[in-house]
């Protein structure tokens, strides 16, 4: 089961794709302060993806695949704001 969803915390295994986003977002909507384990996740569907930046859930495990990792991890825990946009040198 790729979605474990609690009172205030959530664990995503594995594959989570589009099927799992709608039942994710219910869950976010309805949690407090939703924390989500990552850690055995090893792909996540865009739209999974988007809900995550949008409600910004606490990462309580972060993931151990290096993709997950190292692109999207930082989004989630970051500022929340748009990234930088890239500096034209003249």
């Amino acid at each position: 089961m790729p979605l474990e969803l609690h009172e205030q915390s959530a664990t995503l295994t594995g594959v989570i794709n589009v099927d799992d986003i709608e039942p994710l977002v219910a869950w976010l909507r309805t949690a407090t302060k939703p924390r989500i384990n990552l850690r055995n996740c090893n792909h996540l569907h865009t739209g999974v993806v988007q809900a995550l930046l949008l409600f910004r859930p606490r990462v309580s495990a972060p993931p151990t695949d290096t993709f997950l990792a190292a692109w999207v991890l930082p989004q989630l825990v970051g500022s929340g704001g748009p990234p930088e946009p890239p500096r034209m040198d003249s």
